[in-house]
């Protein structure tokens, strides 16, 4: 698997308060016309261990595929927090990577 980009985030800590988001992170590529093997891979670090990590193999040649995750992220107060998203991809082009975090309503 080649290396694609990695998607970086900061979320800061409240000073007063426990804060949870609602993390999204979602990779897009472009499979070859002749990829019969094809893999997408896709995982998340937080504060620089992995938390989430999935590889699966494309199914559609000469299309475009997507794998994504979604978490729930407790951020303490004071402390700030670093994601990592990071792709890999075989006999596939890189469409877009995205990694999000909003903060959740009802928490």
């Amino acid at each position: 698997m080649s290396d694609a980009p990695v998607a970086l985030l900061t979320i800061p800590g409240a000073l007063d308060r426990t804060r949870i988001f609602d993390v999204d992170v979602q990779l897009w590529a472009r499979l070859s016309d002749a990829a019969r093997q094809a893999e997408l891979g896709l995982s998340l670090e937080v504060d620089g261990s992995r938390q989430w990590s999935r590889t699966i193999p494309g199914s559609t040649p000469g299309d475009t595929e997507s794998l994504e995750y979604h978490c729930r992220l407790v951020v303490e107060p004071g402390r700030d927090v670093r994601l990592r998203a990071r792709a890999a991809l075989k006999h596939g082009a890189l469409v877009a990577l995205s990694l999000s975090a909003v903060e959740a309503l009802d928490a």
